[in-house]
């Protein structure tokens, strides 16, 4: 028979295993370099134009057109990324999603490898993006993770809706659940 104790603890352990994403991790796929998009159901994380304080919104998931980032390695954390506006002209100074109080824009790096621009991908499936072509799937049921406080993002319910950060609680489908394409 199984004990209280061993019952209490089995429970506590299967609740942290689904309230933490790393917990629940098959892996963190190797984006560095590419172009990707990030949706989540048909939508996806964008922005409404490429300036500085840009609000990062729900849009369209367009997994075939440009990228609208380009995942640059951080050795904040670990599985870490930059993402980098895909559509500044080569000449431009980078703008990258940051995570201001759970208020999310396109900012300047200000500092190399900010935390507030930090963001891990936690996914239960991972491919080879030598072996994805343009418009397939890079990472599924993917947590993007905020470097700095741990929480997940979320996609809004409909486009035009601002992307947040929230404690990750649904971790398996829904507004905190993400595929990675290769754009």
């Amino acid at each position: 028979m199984f004990s209280v104790v061993f019952i209490v603890a089995s429970l506590a352990l299967a609740r942290a295993a689904v309230a933490n994403p790393v917990a629940r991790a098959a892996c963190n796929p190797t984006l560095a370099g590419n172009g990707i998009s990030i949706g989540s159901g048909t939508l996806e994380v964008g922005y409404s134009n490429s300036v500085a304080g840009a609000p990062i919104i729900s849009r369209a998931l367009t997994t075939t057109a440009a990228a609208e980032y380009i995942a640059e390695t951080t050795t904040i954390f670990n599985g870490g990324f930059l993402l980098e506006d895909a559509n500044q002209p080569g000449s431009a100074a980078g703008l990258f999603p940051t995570n201001v109080d759970g208020v999310l824009s396109l900012e300047t790096l200000v500092t190399p490898e900010d935390g507030t621009q930090g963001w891990g991908f936690v996914c239960s499936a991972c491919n080879d993006p030598t072996t994805v072509g343009a418009g397939g799937v890079l990472a599924s049921g993917c947590n993007v993770v905020s470097g700095t406080t741990g929480q997940c993002l979320q996609i809004g319910s409909a486009a035009g809706d601002a992307v947040t950060v929230a404690t990750c609680t649904d971790l398996a489908s829904g507004p905190q659940s993400f595929d990675v394409y290769l754009s």
